[in-house]
């Protein structure tokens, strides 16, 4: 081999050690980014669960964890709840706060409740002795979807309600929870001075609130929808009930005097006895109640 080929040899073995080094540093980087490729893959996919381990983690928390003071729901109680009520009271909802969410249902504690305070400006004492003029009221109700009657909390603040309550853990609360079985509306207005015959059922008293037109703002289309009939198994309760329907619709006008006319309708075809059917007719000609059936079967009373 020549002298002069000495230096070509040379080069080419630069270039060739070149070339390696730039494969192997190729090579680890391409490696590293499939590395990082990696990482990122399992990151996101954490990232994807952690939520989900999350929720599941805190609804078994829940589940074991004591609720504030004490207080167990009872949605799955389906007996009628108001005789149970040691408490009933008109008041006005002054504020609703919730309390805690989700709460795991005691007899189903895959579907999730809400708790709720309630503070009601106390008007009238139904049942229960004497109560401060505000009060706190505990419930439950459902903090998912529902498929059935009004529940608890379909209500705005401000608005007034006959409340069916009992003690609990040193609290008050409803004897319902979940779908709304104790309370009602009282559409008529205040009645501050109103006190209860404690010798006749309750249900004269939820006449005497329904049926009379009491003071403040009224609502005047769920004052007449109200005038429902009342309980017809409590002794004397539909007479007394015909005597506050009269005096409606003789000093009431419009949209309540209608009602009152169309309930009073409502007795004199109802099966009932004679002698109530005969008293509803004669309040509706004292009070010149004109009711009319309508071709698709409903009445109209003016």
């Amino acid at each position: 081999m020549s002298a002069g080929a000495e230096p070509d040899r040379g080069i080419r073995l630069r270039q060739h050690s070149d070339w390696s080094g730039a494969t192997i540093k190729s090579k680890a980087m391409k490696s590293t980014l499939t590395t990082k490729r990696r990482t990122v893959q399992k990151a996101t996919q954490v990232l994807a669960v952690a939520p989900v381990l999350a929720t599941a983690f805190f609804l078994m928390w829940l589940a074991v964890q004591p609720l504030p003071l004490h207080l167990i729901d009872q949605c799955g109680n389906q007996r009628n709840p108001r005789p149970s009520a040691s408490i009933i009271v008109v008041g006005v909802i002054e504020a609703d706060t919730l309390v805690r969410r989700p709460i795991p249902m005691h007899s189903d504690p895959t579907y999730p409740l809400q708790l709720r305070r309630l503070t009601v400006r106390v008007e009238n004492v139904l049942k229960g002795g004497s109560l401060p003029k505000a009060i706190e009221v505990y419930y439950f109700t459902f903090a998912g979807g529902y498929d059935g009657p009004r529940p608890l909390g379909f209500w705005r603040v401000g608005d007034r309600r006959i409340l069916w309550l009992r003690r609990d853990s040193g609290v008050l609360r409803t004897v319902c929870d979940g779908w709304d079985g104790c309370t009602d509306g009282v559409w008529s207005g205040a009645h501050p001075h109103y006190k209860p015959d404690l010798q006749k059922p309750l249900d004269y008293a939820l006449v005497d609130l329904l049926f009379t037109r009491g003071e403040g703002t009224v609502n005047e289309n769920s004052f007449g929808t109200g005038l429902d009939e009342p309980n017809p198994q409590i002794p004397g309760l539909l007479t007394y009930s015909l005597e506050k329907l009269k005096h409606l619709a003789l000093t009431e006008h419009g949209y309540v005097k209608s009602c009152a006319c169309r309930t009073l309708w409502i007795y004199t075809v109802d099966r009932i006895d004679a002698s109530i059917q005969r008293k509803a007719g004669d309040a509706m000609r004292a009070a010149n109640c004109g009711c009319t059936k309508e071709a698709h079967g409903s009445v109209e009373c003016q």
